[in-house]
């Protein structure tokens, strides 16, 4: 249905009835002593104990964790997703393939390590060491980190040469912060992880943002290190790990896996990647080392695509609009709740909020959730039949659906105290997007939607301020002729709200023809 105002005024009360009090809990002096009694406990009454802590945490439960949070961003991933400058299905195939590799690889080094995978997110990679020592952080757990990402970087070479005949190689650039975060649990049903809000982990993915292969440290672990300052993150983001310190830090400390075993990064590397071959030949355990994706075209809605249902035989390739929608000034708000001790009142709004823009998303738009990355919701809408998807109509859901975003944002506000500080911004982009799940199979299984649309709504978002709304040229040019007004040349709105879309809804399409332009008019109503 539509959205109302009033259903998604009952629907955020009652969300913010069935949010819990929070309850705040420290990590090394609180949460992980019981974490650990647990663990003993269900192994000796031979039950399923969780190997790492934080996974699949309470609604009620906040814990407070010095981490060392670390962004592992494949930067040429372009090269595998483009053919010739253009996305074609092959092309696809081939950067599905690639990040399969790669994924599986990561997730093979950090399950055999004390840090924890966060999430997979397009090309890049979120993992944290959690501190266990009541003292603060430590320079081990720094260090570690630095063990982790050496083996990524080892591992992930071995496994192209070995496994994929050397056609899958990766760079990676790695950004490292440290600090003080809040650990919640992010998703609902079988889509659960854990999800830390706070400045180092926002600052850590921005070091890993850039062209430049190598390993980037930020001012507070480069303390922790007892190495130069280089005064922010400019200056970070320029200032490559030399291979001199690299070295010095992976032989001050010997690397303790999972087993409690010692090794050196690359002979754990190359451990894990002697497993990983033997399981491959086990017969009917993991089949093909790089599976061979196969496409299909999923009916709209996709708001029933169920991801446990989806492998490589079966991922489903087709054009969407992809939307991202980030909470502008979420990290500042939580970070100034550490310090005011807030943070219960901090965690309910992200719940309530959160969980009022997956409804939007999917209950009134039949769209279909595809992750939440930190304080933001990334989720894909197609409009069609059994054999087609209309372009056009898809994006009037789109322009329908950002509005609606907006407004319940405001609604949350409205509704809920001391949040009106916080903006959405909102970018979205349309295109061909394959839909799969990779990596380890299972429920480790990483599902994964990402092309040229996806990168670029991401882009798009990350443009606006906290009033904004901004399209993609391919958005623009199949954004029915009705709707065009609503936004300038470059496809920017500001404060666009569901009664603005609405209004100028009048149901007035060119065609679903791709190659039929709308004509767009700015909001003074210039040609552009």
């Amino acid at each position: 249905m539509p959205w109302n105002y009033k259903a998604a005024q009952t629907r955020i009360r009652q969300k913010m009835e069935d949010v819990p009090q929070v309850e705040i809990q420290g990590y090394s002096d609180g949460y992980y002593p019981m974490f650990l009694e647990r663990q003993k406990t269900l192994k000796a009454e031979k039950l399923i104990a969780p190997e790492k802590p934080l996974f699949d945490l309470p609604a009620n439960s906040a814990i407070l964790v010095n981490s060392v949070q670390i962004y592992v961003n494949i930067i040429n991933y372009e090269e595998y997703r483009l053919e010739d400058g253009v996305e074609t299905e092959e092309s696809h195939k081939r950067a599905l393939q690639f990040l399969h590799l790669h994924y599986s690889a990561c997730d093979r080094v950090i399950e055999n390590t004390k840090a924890q995978r966060v999430d997979f997110h397009s090309a890049r990679l979120h993992a944290v060491v959690l501190e266990d020592a009541t003292s603060g952080l430590t320079r081990a757990s720094v260090i570690e980190a630095l063990h982790l990402a050496k083996q990524l970087q080892v591992l992930s070479e071995q496994a192209n040469q070995i496994l994929a005949e050397d056609g899958l190689g990766a760079r990676f650039r790695i950004g490292i912060d440290a600090g003080q975060c809040v650990a919640i649990n992010s998703g609902n049903g079988k889509d659960k992880e854990p999800l830390f809000l706070g400045s180092a982990a926002n600052h850590a993915a921005k070091l890993a943002d850039g062209d430049v292969p190598g390993i980037f440290l930020s001012d507070r672990a480069r303390a922790i290190l007892n190495m130069p300052q280089v005064f922010g993150l400019d200056n970070e983001r320029q200032s490559m790990l030399t291979d001199l310190d690299y070295q010095k830090f992976l032989s001050e400390q010997a690397f303790m896996d999972s087993s409690g075993e010692v090794f050196t990064a690359t002979a754990r590397a190359e451990n894990l990647l002697s497993t990983w071959r033997n399981e491959i030949s086990a017969k009917g355990l993991l089949g093909q080392s790089i599976p061979d994706f196969t496409f299909h075209y999923k009916q709209p809605p996709l708001s029933d695509i169920k991801y446990e249902d989806i492998y490589p035989s079966s991922s489903i390739r087709m054009s969407s609009s992809s939307i991202f929608a980030d909470l502008d000034g979420y990290t500042a708000y939580i970070d100034n709740a550490m310090l005011t001790n807030n943070v219960s009142a901090a965690v309910r709004a992200i719940h309530v909020i959160r969980a009022e823009l997956q409804s939007v998303l999917e209950e009134d738009f039949g769209g279909r959730k595809v992750r939440f990355i930190g304080d933001c919701i990334h989720g894909l809408i197609a409009e069609g039949t059994d054999t087609t998807v209309s372009l056009s109509q898809t994006m009037r859901s789109t322009a329908l659906c950002t509005g609606a975003l907006r407004s319940s944002f405001e609604l949350c506000q409205s509704e809920i105290s001391n949040i009106n500080e916080l903006g959405l911004a909102i970018g979205t982009e349309l295109g061909q997007t394959p839909i799969s799940r990779i990596g380890i199979r299972g429920e480790r299984g990483v599902r994964v939607a990402s092309s040229a649309s996806t990168i670029e709504s991401e882009a798009l978002q990350r443009e606006c301020n906290g009033k904004q709304t901004k399209f993609g040229d391919n958005a623009l040019t199949n954004l029915p002729t009705d709707l065009a007004s609503l936004v300038d040349c470059d496809g920017m709105a500001s404060g666009l709200d569901y009664d603005e879309v609405a209004v100028n809804n009048v149901g007035i399409t060119l065609g679903d023809n791709e190659s039929q332009p709308s004509v767009h008019r700015s909001h003074c109503g210039k040609s552009c």
